[in-house]
């Protein structure tokens, strides 16, 4: 029977970080990955990361002559729905990848930093030791189920949680299954303009109120055109053909290539690390609330893991909650409070309708140059910016442009906003006083629900015929 100091559940974006980062501390790190190569992360063909994070965290930027790497582009400006009013993000140089290719990338700098992978093996179970602590796991592969003993389990298995959601009911991390309310269905439309001379990086853009989007794509298309639903993928399909098609005008186009896909889409678990175990990535639920994106966004957590994991292993104690309870600490500080706070603001910023939102756009009111313009790099507002607030939507009030149930949505999503970051700063310095922290989170997020219940009522009922 194999020892390993880490044994990984999953070798996607966030497993191959966090073995090269620990076997570049030294020590000995199995990942285990239930898909072959060939087919590790095929959902989606291209991804973006801006060159500021693959700085951060010391991700490999490949020539522009490798084909792995397709493109560069700026971030693009937030849009209206119906077109107008572009909002401009700042300057944010961004690469996109061939994500199965970057990805065996990040494999082959694990492997060569010391990791050792083992592809077509599933996680079947922990093994734990006399006093139910996890020490281990079981796995399976084509020669049958084998055990390798580990100081530390990680869960990096994505979406499918393959460990989390086999930990005792007694464990502090959650182990439920994510449901359709937890993620979000993306769908992806590569295509081709037919006007051979557009520039369709003039087309770049978000729409926030369709969850929606025009990017870069690579040589062989024009663009993406992406939608994503909390609802299914025929809810998003439905969205795209009958909202943003018909509102937004894009030139003509044939679709190439049509990519779907599950990004979680919820709060992130509330505890990271129990005894022997720590849980990182999608499997987590750490995804940026703008975008979806989860690739960087769940590394803050795995450098925070790498540095409080490798002191405790140096020291050779064994990796106990209390011992990593600082990972979970430190992680709503450095990202999860501003995170989870976010989410119940944009199921309020998007409660306006199309015409709401567009008169909001044009009047530079909440969706302004500089509020769109700083959420990247953090939203600067005084005392003026409020009052200017204020005194915009007072006037579409009385102009009838704007309706009172809808703001009164919107200031219901900054109201639970701030009651979550509230409580995230108040999230316990000791495992023994969770229970009690946990129960309110509970019942705060009970109350505000998921991004699924802003779902059009007419749309669902349409699909459900």
């Amino acid at each position: 029977m194999e020892k390993y100091d880490v044994l990984i559940v999953g070798a996607s974006t966030t497993g191959c970080h966090f073995a090269h980062k620990m076997t570049e501390k030294g020590f000995r790190v199995l990942v285990i990955e239930k898909e072959q190569p060939e087919n590790v992360s095929r959902s989606y063909d291209i991804f973006h990361m801006s060159k500021a994070e693959i700085e951060q965290f010391d991700l490999e930027l490949p020539d522009e002559s490798n084909p792995v790497r397709e493109f560069s582009f700026t971030s693009s400006p937030m849009i209206s729905p119906y077109g107008n009013h572009p909002k401009e993000g700042g300057y944010f140089p961004v690469v996109g990848f061939h994500k199965h290719d970057y990805i065996m990338l990040m494999a082959e700098r694990a492997k060569n930093s010391g990791a050792e992978i083992i592809y077509g093996a599933s996680f079947e179970d922990f093994i734990f030791d006399d006093l139910g602590r996890i020490i281990g796991a079981k796995y399976k592969t084509d020669e049958g189920e084998k055990e390798a003993f580990a100081r530390i389990v990680a869960d990096c298995s994505g979406i499918p949680s393959a460990a989390r959601t086999k930990l005792p009911d007694t464990s502090v991390v959650e182990n439920g299954k994510l449901s359709p309310r937890d993620v979000f269905f993306v769908v992806l439309y590569y295509v081709k303009y037919l006007d051979r001379e557009l520039d369709p990086r003039s087309l770049d853009g978000f729409f926030m109120q369709y969850k929606s989007w025009s990017a870069p794509a690579g040589e062989d298309y024009d663009a993406i055109l992406g939608i994503g639903a909390g609802h299914s993928f025929e809810y998003a399909e439905e969205v795209f053909h009958t909202q943003f098609m018909k509102n937004v005008k894009f030139p003509e186009f044939t679709v190439e290539k049509i990519e779907r896909g599950l990004t979680p889409y919820r709060r992130s678990v509330y505890s990271f690390v129990d005894d022997g175990f720590i849980v990182l990535g999608d499997a987590a639920c750490l995804t940026k609330p703008t975008s979806g994106e989860g690739c960087t966004s769940s590394l803050v957590l795995s450098e925070i893991a790498v540095e409080v994991i490798s002191n405790f292993l140096k020291s050779d104690k064994f990796l106990t909650k209390e011992r990593m309870w600082s990972i979970n600490k430190r992680y709503m500080k450095a990202q999860g409070k501003d995170f989870d706070s976010m989410r119940p603001l944009l199921m309020g910023v998007i409660a306006p309708n199309f015409d709401e939102a567009e008169y909001l756009f044009a009047n530079d009111i909440i969706f302004s140059q500089k509020i769109l313009g700083g959420a990247n790099s953090g939203i600067q507002i005084d005392g003026k910016d409020i009052a200017d607030i204020i005194k915009g939507i007072t006037k579409g009030i009385a102009t009838k442009k704007l309706k009172s149930a809808s703001i009164g949505k919107l200031l219901w999503g900054l109201k639970k906003s701030v009651e979550v970051g509230g409580h995230y700063d108040d999230y316990p310095d000791d495992p023994k006083d969770f229970p009690e922290w946990k129960e309110k989170a509970e019942e705060l997020w009970s109350s505000i629900g998921s991004l699924a219940d802003t779902c059009d009522p007419a749309i669902i009922e349409k699909l459900n015929k």
